[in-house]
């Protein structure tokens, strides 16, 4: 029996390594497109920006579509109503909206206020879904909140 407990241990160790390794690639690619995107945003119109990125993420997920799986026109065809609103509005207005928002402001305080949306997507659906949130979800809110609003206030100057 020790012998499977150290085995198991083994494996979680495993998946936590992978999975926070994901996490930290997953953050570095996020600020390297906010910094990316404050460098470009004052040379380019923001739209222009928002379709070059959009055209180059279209061209590889089409690549790595067909690479790692064998989609029929069928199942496109049954998607094509979700493909049509995650691409349009969900992805390609909102996106060109940050890109154009974030032409005018500090990366730091960008990549501050994106980290709020997971707050603002849970209180709308909260708000305007009639979702329900627990008290611990809601106290998860108001601490992500109140994290970045402090992060924000200035540290007095020791003398």
């Amino acid at each position: 029996m020790p012998h499977r407990k150290k085995h198991t241990m083994r494996w979680l160790r495993s998946i936590l390594a992978v999975v926070l390794s994901c996490l930290l690639l997953c953050s570095l690619l996020f600020a390297f497109q906010i910094m990316l995107v404050d460098h470009y945003s004052p040379r380019l119109d923001g739209v222009q920006l928002s379709f070059a990125e959009f055209f180059a993420t279209a061209v590889l997920s089409t690549i790595f579509m067909f690479v790692f799986e064998t989609p029929t026109f069928a199942q496109i065809q049954g998607a094509a109503v979700s493909i049509a609103y995650c691409g349009i509005l969900s992805s390609g207005v909102a996106y060109t909206l940050q890109i154009v928002g974030q032409k005018e402001l500090d990366p730091t305080i960008a990549s501050m206020a994106m980290c709020m949306e997971s707050v603002f997507s849970a209180l709308a659906g909260w708000l305007i879904l009639g979702q329900t949130l627990s008290g611990v979800e809601l106290a998860g809110c108001a601490l992500m909140f109140a994290a970045i609003i402090g992060a924000q206030i200035p540290e007095k100057v020791r003398s």
